[in-house]
Protein backbone atom coordinates (compact mmCIF):
# COMPACT_ATOMS: atom_id res chain seq x y z
CA UNK A 1 0.00 0.00 0.00
CA UNK A 2 1.44 3.34 -1.05
CA UNK A 3 2.09 5.89 1.71
CA UNK A 4 0.07 9.10 1.40
CA UNK A 5 1.83 12.03 -0.20
CA UNK A 6 3.10 14.44 2.47
CA UNK A 7 1.65 17.46 0.71
CA UNK A 8 -1.77 15.80 0.62
CA UNK A 9 -1.50 15.07 4.34
CA UNK A 10 -0.70 18.73 5.02
CA UNK A 11 -3.68 19.87 2.96
CA UNK A 12 -6.00 17.69 5.01
CA UNK A 13 -4.61 19.32 8.16
CA UNK A 14 -5.63 22.81 6.98
CA UNK A 15 -2.38 24.72 7.38
CA UNK A 16 -2.50 28.21 8.81
CA UNK A 17 -0.22 31.06 7.87
CA UNK A 18 1.74 30.30 11.04
CA UNK A 19 2.49 26.77 9.79
CA UNK A 20 3.82 28.14 6.50
CA UNK A 21 5.84 30.84 8.26
CA UNK A 22 7.49 28.30 10.56
CA UNK A 23 8.34 26.16 7.52
CA UNK A 24 10.14 29.06 5.79
CA UNK A 25 13.72 28.26 6.82
CA UNK A 26 15.21 31.08 4.77
CA UNK A 27 13.18 33.82 6.47
CA UNK A 28 13.56 32.31 9.92
CA UNK A 29 17.32 32.11 9.41
CA UNK A 30 17.35 35.82 8.59
CA UNK A 31 15.23 36.60 11.67
CA UNK A 32 17.75 34.82 13.91
CA UNK A 33 19.77 38.03 13.96
CA UNK A 34 16.71 40.24 14.53
CA UNK A 35 14.58 41.20 17.51
CA UNK A 36 11.20 39.67 16.69
CA UNK A 37 7.93 40.75 18.26
CA UNK A 38 4.80 38.60 18.08
CA UNK A 39 1.21 39.82 18.52
CA UNK A 40 -0.86 36.78 19.41
CA UNK A 41 -2.71 34.81 22.06
CA UNK A 42 -2.99 31.11 22.88
CA UNK A 43 -5.92 30.64 20.48
CA UNK A 44 -3.49 30.95 17.56
CA UNK A 45 -1.85 27.56 17.17
CA UNK A 46 -0.03 25.42 14.66
CA UNK A 47 -1.89 22.56 13.00
CA UNK A 48 -0.43 20.40 15.80
CA UNK A 49 -2.06 22.59 18.45
CA UNK A 50 1.08 24.39 19.65
CA UNK A 51 0.39 28.06 20.49
CA UNK A 52 2.21 30.56 18.30
CA UNK A 53 4.14 32.07 21.22
CA UNK A 54 5.79 28.76 22.06
CA UNK A 55 6.16 27.55 18.47
CA UNK A 56 7.98 30.66 17.25
CA UNK A 57 10.02 31.14 20.43
CA UNK A 58 11.26 27.54 20.36
CA UNK A 59 11.98 27.67 16.62
CA UNK A 60 14.12 30.82 16.84
CA UNK A 61 15.92 29.83 20.05
CA UNK A 62 16.82 26.45 18.51
CA UNK A 63 18.88 28.30 15.89
CA UNK A 64 20.50 30.79 18.25
CA UNK A 65 17.96 33.56 17.93
CA UNK A 66 16.98 36.04 20.61
CA UNK A 67 13.94 35.51 22.84
CA UNK A 68 10.91 37.03 21.12
CA UNK A 69 8.89 39.91 22.55
CA UNK A 70 5.21 39.13 23.05
CA UNK A 71 2.20 41.40 22.59
CA UNK A 72 -1.44 40.51 23.13
CA UNK A 73 -4.89 41.98 22.30
CA UNK A 74 -8.21 41.94 24.18
CA UNK A 75 -8.67 38.95 26.54
CA UNK A 76 -4.90 38.59 27.06
CA UNK A 77 -2.37 35.94 26.09
CA UNK A 78 -4.25 33.18 27.95
CA UNK A 79 -7.72 34.51 26.93
CA UNK A 80 -8.63 34.87 30.61
CA UNK A 81 -9.93 38.47 30.64
CA UNK A 82 -13.58 39.19 29.92
CA UNK A 83 -14.92 41.35 27.10
CA UNK A 84 -13.85 44.95 27.48
CA UNK A 85 -11.73 44.28 30.58
CA UNK A 86 -8.39 46.05 30.68
CA UNK A 87 -5.61 43.56 30.03
CA UNK A 88 -2.51 44.15 32.14
CA UNK A 89 1.03 43.32 31.11
CA UNK A 90 2.00 39.86 32.29
CA UNK A 91 3.92 36.66 31.62
CA UNK A 92 3.32 33.89 29.11
CA UNK A 93 3.30 30.65 31.14
CA UNK A 94 4.31 28.60 28.10
CA UNK A 95 7.57 30.45 27.49
CA UNK A 96 8.18 32.49 30.63
CA UNK A 97 8.42 35.61 28.45
CA UNK A 98 7.01 38.97 29.40
CA UNK A 99 3.83 39.97 27.55
CA UNK A 100 2.95 43.57 26.76
CA UNK A 101 -0.76 44.25 26.50
CA UNK A 102 -2.04 46.31 23.57
CA UNK A 103 -5.48 46.42 25.22
CA UNK A 104 -4.51 48.41 28.28
CA UNK A 105 -3.99 52.12 27.88
CA UNK A 106 -4.69 52.66 24.20
CA UNK A 107 -1.27 54.02 23.21
CA UNK A 108 0.99 52.20 20.77
CA UNK A 109 3.36 54.94 19.74
CA UNK A 110 5.70 55.01 22.75
CA UNK A 111 9.23 53.70 22.50
CA UNK A 112 8.55 51.04 25.12
CA UNK A 113 6.12 49.32 22.78
CA UNK A 114 8.03 48.79 19.54
CA UNK A 115 11.24 50.72 20.08
CA UNK A 116 13.54 47.67 20.03
CA UNK A 117 11.65 45.54 17.50
CA UNK A 118 13.04 44.78 14.05
CA UNK A 119 10.16 42.56 12.88
CA UNK A 120 6.57 42.34 14.07
CA UNK A 121 4.74 39.06 13.43
CA UNK A 122 0.93 39.08 13.74
CA UNK A 123 -1.06 35.89 14.26
CA UNK A 124 -4.63 36.24 15.58
CA UNK A 125 -7.93 34.44 14.97
CA UNK A 126 -10.52 36.89 13.65
CA UNK A 127 -14.16 35.85 13.25
CA UNK A 128 -15.32 38.02 10.37
CA UNK A 129 -17.35 40.65 12.28
CA UNK A 130 -16.39 44.33 12.34
CA UNK A 131 -16.79 44.88 16.09
CA UNK A 132 -14.44 42.01 17.01
CA UNK A 133 -11.38 43.90 18.27
CA UNK A 134 -8.45 41.65 17.30
CA UNK A 135 -8.12 42.97 13.75
CA UNK A 136 -8.40 46.61 14.82
CA UNK A 137 -5.69 46.10 17.46
CA UNK A 138 -3.52 44.36 14.86
CA UNK A 139 -4.05 47.20 12.36
CA UNK A 140 -2.99 49.84 14.86
CA UNK A 141 0.07 47.79 15.75
CA UNK A 142 0.97 47.22 12.08
CA UNK A 143 0.64 50.91 11.25
CA UNK A 144 2.79 51.92 14.23
CA UNK A 145 5.44 49.39 13.25
CA UNK A 146 5.47 50.31 9.56
CA UNK A 147 5.75 54.01 10.40
CA UNK A 148 8.95 53.09 12.25
CA UNK A 149 10.25 51.02 9.28
CA UNK A 150 9.71 47.82 11.23
CA UNK A 151 9.03 44.78 9.08
CA UNK A 152 5.49 43.38 9.49
CA UNK A 153 4.65 39.74 8.78
CA UNK A 154 1.01 38.57 8.95
CA UNK A 155 0.26 34.90 9.45
CA UNK A 156 -3.20 34.60 7.98
CA UNK A 157 -6.09 32.44 9.16
CA UNK A 158 -9.39 31.65 7.45
CA UNK A 159 -12.52 33.67 8.10
CA UNK A 160 -14.94 31.20 9.75
CA UNK A 161 -17.92 33.03 8.22
CA UNK A 162 -16.49 32.81 4.71
CA UNK A 163 -16.28 35.50 2.03
CA UNK A 164 -19.91 36.71 2.11
CA UNK A 165 -20.66 40.21 3.43
CA UNK A 166 -23.72 41.55 5.22
CA UNK A 167 -24.80 44.84 6.70
CA UNK A 168 -23.80 48.45 6.12
CA UNK A 169 -20.51 50.24 6.55
CA UNK A 170 -20.06 52.45 9.64
CA UNK A 171 -21.22 56.05 9.63
CA UNK A 172 -18.62 58.73 9.05
CA UNK A 173 -17.31 60.04 12.35
CA UNK A 174 -17.98 56.85 14.34
CA UNK A 175 -14.43 55.55 14.13
CA UNK A 176 -13.56 53.39 17.17
CA UNK A 177 -11.99 50.06 18.03
CA UNK A 178 -15.43 48.51 17.38
CA UNK A 179 -15.89 50.31 14.06
CA UNK A 180 -12.30 50.60 12.94
CA UNK A 181 -12.55 49.46 9.31
CA UNK A 182 -14.76 50.93 6.60
CA UNK A 183 -16.29 47.55 5.78
CA UNK A 184 -19.70 45.87 6.15
CA UNK A 185 -20.57 44.60 9.62
CA UNK A 186 -19.98 41.03 8.39
CA UNK A 187 -16.94 41.86 6.29
CA UNK A 188 -16.07 38.62 4.46
CA UNK A 189 -12.29 39.09 4.66
CA UNK A 190 -9.45 37.30 6.38
CA UNK A 191 -7.40 39.23 8.91
CA UNK A 192 -4.54 39.61 6.42
CA UNK A 193 -6.92 40.99 3.78
CA UNK A 194 -8.34 43.48 6.25
CA UNK A 195 -4.92 44.66 7.35
CA UNK A 196 -3.29 44.90 3.93
CA UNK A 197 -6.27 46.76 2.41
CA UNK A 198 -6.33 49.14 5.37
CA UNK A 199 -2.58 49.78 5.23
CA UNK A 200 -2.83 50.64 1.53
CA UNK A 201 -5.82 52.92 2.15
CA UNK A 202 -3.90 54.88 4.81
CA UNK A 203 -1.15 55.63 2.32
CA UNK A 204 1.56 53.65 4.07
CA UNK A 205 4.26 52.81 1.54
CA UNK A 206 5.76 49.84 3.38
CA UNK A 207 3.84 46.65 2.55
CA UNK A 208 3.13 43.79 4.91
CA UNK A 209 4.33 40.27 4.11
CA UNK A 210 1.58 37.64 4.27
CA UNK A 211 1.72 33.89 4.78
CA UNK A 212 -1.62 32.55 3.52
CA UNK A 213 -3.81 29.98 5.23
CA UNK A 214 -5.83 27.13 3.82
CA UNK A 215 -9.53 27.74 3.50
CA UNK A 216 -11.41 26.75 6.66
CA UNK A 217 -12.49 23.14 6.88
CA UNK A 218 -15.45 21.81 8.85
CA UNK A 219 -15.28 22.38 12.59
CA UNK A 220 -14.26 19.29 14.51
CA UNK A 221 -12.95 18.27 17.93
CA UNK A 222 -9.74 20.14 17.18
CA UNK A 223 -11.56 23.47 16.87
CA UNK A 224 -10.02 26.22 19.01
CA UNK A 225 -12.18 28.94 20.66
CA UNK A 226 -10.96 32.36 19.44
CA UNK A 227 -12.04 34.11 22.67
CA UNK A 228 -13.51 33.12 26.05
CA UNK A 229 -17.20 33.63 25.26
CA UNK A 230 -17.08 31.69 21.97
CA UNK A 231 -16.53 28.13 23.21
CA UNK A 232 -18.33 26.39 20.34
CA UNK A 233 -18.44 26.81 16.53
CA UNK A 234 -22.20 27.46 16.75
CA UNK A 235 -21.44 30.53 18.88
CA UNK A 236 -19.18 31.91 16.15
CA UNK A 237 -21.91 31.25 13.58
CA UNK A 238 -24.43 33.34 15.56
CA UNK A 239 -22.04 35.98 16.93
CA UNK A 240 -22.74 38.68 14.33
CA UNK A 241 -26.38 38.74 15.42
CA UNK A 242 -26.29 37.99 19.12
CA UNK A 243 -23.46 40.46 19.80
CA UNK A 244 -25.99 43.24 19.20
CA UNK A 245 -27.80 42.18 22.38
CA UNK A 246 -24.76 43.27 24.38
CA UNK A 247 -25.97 46.85 23.91
CA UNK A 248 -29.32 45.98 25.51
CA UNK A 249 -30.59 44.61 28.82
CA UNK A 250 -31.20 41.21 27.16
CA UNK A 251 -28.61 38.49 27.74
CA UNK A 252 -26.86 36.73 24.87
CA UNK A 253 -25.65 34.06 27.30
CA UNK A 254 -22.26 35.37 28.42
CA UNK A 255 -21.25 33.54 31.57
CA UNK A 256 -23.47 30.54 30.80
CA UNK A 257 -22.77 27.20 29.14
CA UNK A 258 -24.48 28.46 25.96
CA UNK A 259 -22.77 31.81 25.49
CA UNK A 260 -23.74 33.44 22.17
CA UNK A 261 -26.15 30.56 21.63
CA UNK A 262 -29.02 31.84 23.75
CA UNK A 263 -31.33 34.76 24.48
CA UNK A 264 -32.72 35.24 27.97
CA UNK A 265 -34.32 37.82 30.24
CA UNK A 266 -36.73 37.89 33.21
CA UNK A 267 -40.25 37.40 31.90
CA UNK A 268 -39.18 36.59 28.33
CA UNK A 269 -41.97 34.83 26.39
CA UNK A 270 -39.71 32.09 25.13
CA UNK A 271 -42.27 30.05 23.19
CA UNK A 272 -43.55 33.11 21.32
CA UNK A 273 -39.99 34.10 20.44
CA UNK A 274 -39.25 30.57 19.15
CA UNK A 275 -42.35 30.65 16.97
CA UNK A 276 -41.37 34.03 15.57
CA UNK A 277 -37.79 32.94 14.92
CA UNK A 278 -39.00 29.94 12.92
CA UNK A 279 -40.58 32.35 10.40
CA UNK A 280 -37.54 34.55 9.86
CA UNK A 281 -35.61 32.30 7.43
CA UNK A 282 -32.21 33.22 8.85
CA UNK A 283 -30.82 29.67 8.85
CA UNK A 284 -31.12 29.35 12.62
CA UNK A 285 -33.48 27.33 14.78
CA UNK A 286 -34.39 27.66 18.45
CA UNK A 287 -36.09 25.94 21.37
CA UNK A 288 -37.19 27.19 24.81
CA UNK A 289 -34.50 26.86 27.48
CA UNK A 290 -33.74 27.91 31.02
CA UNK A 291 -30.49 29.91 30.99
CA UNK A 292 -28.38 30.50 34.09
CA UNK A 293 -25.51 32.92 33.73
CA UNK A 294 -22.85 33.66 36.32
CA UNK A 295 -22.48 37.25 35.09
CA UNK A 296 -24.60 40.37 35.09
CA UNK A 297 -27.47 41.66 37.20
CA UNK A 298 -29.15 38.26 37.31
CA UNK A 299 -26.08 36.12 38.01
CA UNK A 300 -27.07 32.71 39.31
CA UNK A 301 -30.76 33.19 38.51
CA UNK A 302 -32.47 30.74 36.12
CA UNK A 303 -34.03 32.90 33.41
CA UNK A 304 -36.59 32.17 30.75
CA UNK A 305 -34.89 32.00 27.39
CA UNK A 306 -34.23 30.20 24.15
CA UNK A 307 -31.26 28.25 22.83
CA UNK A 308 -30.22 28.96 19.22
CA UNK A 309 -28.27 26.83 16.75
CA UNK A 310 -27.48 26.99 13.02
CA UNK A 311 -29.56 24.69 10.83
CA UNK A 312 -27.30 22.32 8.93
CA UNK A 313 -27.61 22.48 5.18
CA UNK A 314 -29.00 26.03 5.24
CA UNK A 315 -27.31 29.35 4.63
CA UNK A 316 -26.93 31.26 7.89
CA UNK A 317 -27.59 35.00 8.08
CA UNK A 318 -26.52 35.91 11.63
CA UNK A 319 -26.91 39.66 11.19
CA UNK A 320 -30.47 39.17 9.95
CA UNK A 321 -31.08 37.01 13.01
CA UNK A 322 -29.83 39.81 15.25
CA UNK A 323 -31.92 42.51 13.59
CA UNK A 324 -35.05 40.33 13.80
CA UNK A 325 -34.34 39.60 17.46
CA UNK A 326 -33.97 43.29 18.27
CA UNK A 327 -37.15 44.16 16.40
CA UNK A 328 -39.13 41.44 18.19
CA UNK A 329 -37.74 42.32 21.61
CA UNK A 330 -38.27 46.05 21.08
CA UNK A 331 -41.93 45.45 20.25
CA UNK A 332 -42.85 42.36 22.28
CA UNK A 333 -40.75 42.49 25.47
CA UNK A 334 -42.06 45.33 27.68
CA UNK A 335 -38.87 45.60 29.75
CA UNK A 336 -36.54 45.93 26.76
CA UNK A 337 -34.04 48.79 27.05
CA UNK A 338 -31.00 50.10 25.21
CA UNK A 339 -27.91 50.37 27.41
CA UNK A 340 -26.04 53.67 27.61
CA UNK A 341 -22.41 54.08 26.68
CA UNK A 342 -20.14 53.42 29.64
CA UNK A 343 -18.18 56.35 31.06
CA UNK A 344 -19.94 58.85 28.82
CA UNK A 345 -22.61 61.47 29.53
CA UNK A 346 -24.93 60.46 26.71
CA UNK A 347 -25.35 58.08 23.80
CA UNK A 348 -26.46 54.51 23.25
CA UNK A 349 -24.05 51.60 23.34
CA UNK A 350 -25.63 50.06 20.24
CA UNK A 351 -24.59 53.06 18.13
CA UNK A 352 -20.96 52.53 19.12
CA UNK A 353 -21.04 48.74 18.77
CA UNK A 354 -22.74 48.78 15.36
CA UNK A 355 -21.01 51.92 14.16
CA UNK A 356 -24.30 53.57 13.22
CA UNK A 357 -27.26 55.25 14.91
CA UNK A 358 -29.88 54.45 12.27
CA UNK A 359 -30.38 50.86 13.46
CA UNK A 360 -31.58 52.03 16.86
CA UNK A 361 -33.55 54.93 15.40
CA UNK A 362 -35.40 52.73 12.91
CA UNK A 363 -36.17 50.09 15.53
CA UNK A 364 -37.46 52.77 17.92
CA UNK A 365 -39.66 54.06 15.10
CA UNK A 366 -41.23 50.60 14.73
CA UNK A 367 -39.64 49.68 11.38
CA UNK A 368 -39.64 45.98 10.57
CA UNK A 369 -36.36 44.07 10.39
CA UNK A 370 -36.74 43.25 6.71
CA UNK A 371 -37.35 46.93 5.91
CA UNK A 372 -34.21 47.96 7.78
CA UNK A 373 -32.08 45.43 5.93
CA UNK A 374 -33.61 46.38 2.59
CA UNK A 375 -32.66 50.03 3.22
CA UNK A 376 -29.01 49.01 3.73
CA UNK A 377 -28.93 46.98 0.54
Amino acid sequence: MQAPDQSETQKRRHLSGLDRFLADSEVLSRLTDCQVGLLTNHASTTCDGIPASKALHDRLCATGGRPIRLFTPEHGIQLAAGAGETVDHGTDPLTGLQVRSLYAHGRLDDDATFGAIDTLVIDLRDIGVRCYTYAATAARAARTALDRNIEVIICDRPNPLGPDTDGPRPEAGRHSLLAFFDVPFVHGQTIAELLTHWVKATGTENPCSVYPADRAGPADLGWTPPSPALPHPDAVAAYAGLVLLEATNISEGRGSSISFRSVSAPGLRAMSLCEALADWETGFAAAPAVVTSMRGDHAGDPLAGIQIWPQRGKQQSPLALGIHLLAWLRHEHPDFAWLPLQNEDSGAAIDNLFGRSDLREKLDAGMRADQIMADWQ
